[in-house]
């Protein structure tokens, strides 16, 4: 009896060790199994992600301008012209600066201006008035922007003056500074007995083109 309970000790202890063995090799072999498997199920959602983000961005802003354009050409049509019906009348009505002295007394004043003083007498008073606010024009130019320096105005190049109550009104003068003509709007408070400017307000344009000035009598020096 004793002899067999020793022969038998020996294989118990490696059946239950075999089994222990066979368990853990299972356990490592699910955990590796476990451990590989992670990397592939987290790598694909973030380059799923990455693809929606990156490649429907772009088709879906060129693809409602595409819509648009055809649905658009006939209703918009108006539109066009409400836009373009403006754009005239604010060239029309340009911003006026307002004078808060007078300045053409004193260019008068001046001993320069003795020819101009001396000649002034002998034209009709009409034209008279109009050519001192065309000196009142141009230092008033030349005193808000020293980059022009002004040397003639003509009042009427592209519209007639006009005057009512004592104010001289020029929507299409020209002033001529560097040898290039400008578009020039001004109204000329002036006083017919004294001869003097009361008050005065102008508005310099964009440049007359060249191929204009001789229709207009405009000539690029004297």
């Amino acid at each position: 009896m004793a002899g067999e309970n020793f022969a038998h000790a020996p294989l118990r202890e490696a059946s239950t060790g075999g089994v222990i063995v066979s368990v853990l090799l299972h356990l490592l072999l699910v955990l590796a199994l476990i451990a590989l498997a992670r990397p592939f199920r987290f790598d694909a959602p973030v380059e799923e992600v990455v693809d929606l983000q990156l490649v429907p961005a772009p088709p879906a802003e060129p693809k409602p301008a595409i819509a648009e354009t055809p649905l658009q050409p006939s209703a918009p049509r108006s539109e066009p012209r409400q836009e373009t019906a403006p754009a005239p009348a604010a060239a029309l009505q340009p911003v006026m600066q307002k004078a808060t002295t007078m300045l053409s007394a004193g260019v008068l004043a001046d001993p320069r201006s003795r020819q101009t003083r001396e000649a002034l007498p002998t034209l009709e008073l009409g034209t008279r008035l109009e050519q001192i606010c065309n000196l009142e024009a141009m230092a008033q130019v030349a005193k808000w922007d020293k980059t022009y320096r002004p040397d003639r105005v003509v009042a009427y190049a592209l519209a007639n003056t006009k005057m009512k109550s004592g104010v001289i009104t020029a929507t299409g003068a020209a002033l001529r500074s560097e040898g290039n003509w400008y578009n020039l709007t001004f109204n000329c408070g002036i006083s017919p007995e004294t001869q003097q400017v009361q008050s005065f307000e102008f508005a310099l344009g964009k440049p007359i083109p060249r191929e204009e000035w001789a229709e207009h009598g405009l000539s690029p020096v004297h």
